[in-house]
Parts: structure tokens; sequence; C-alpha cells
């Protein structure tokens, strides 16, 4: 039901960042930014991003 997209990478310039999208779905094929969240913390960088897709999904697509 939700075909969405999910990039969690790790360095130690940017630390960590959850990306999630979905392609093509946007205005003229462009990609819909659901979490952009970055965080030097690993759990609470993925605590934010859980509330920012719950928060989204309750706005656009009616609960979770």
């Amino acid at each position: 039901d939700y075909p969405m997209h999910l990039e969690i990478s790790y360095n130690k310039t940017t630390d960590w960042i959850i990306y999630i999208y979905k392609r093509g779905c946007g205005e003229n094929g462009k990609d819909i930014v659901i979490v952009n969240i970055s965080d030097c913390d690993m759990e609470f960088c993925f605590a934010k991003a859980q509330v920012q897709l719950k928060e989204w999904l309750l706005e656009n697509e009616g609960g979770y």
C-alpha cells in the first residue's frame, strides 16, 4: 500500500542519516521526501524518523 524507499547511512562527517521517499510521485514526477533526518545518536535518529514517518502517514494516508 505504501511503496516507499528507505536509505540509511552513516559516516564520521554526517553521522547517521535516514531518508525515506516515494519515487516519482510528486509534481512533474519528482520524488516526495517523507523523512530526511540526521543525528550523531543512532537510536535518537531512528526515533525521530519513526515519529516523522508516522506523522506523514497520518496527514497523507489517513493513518498507519
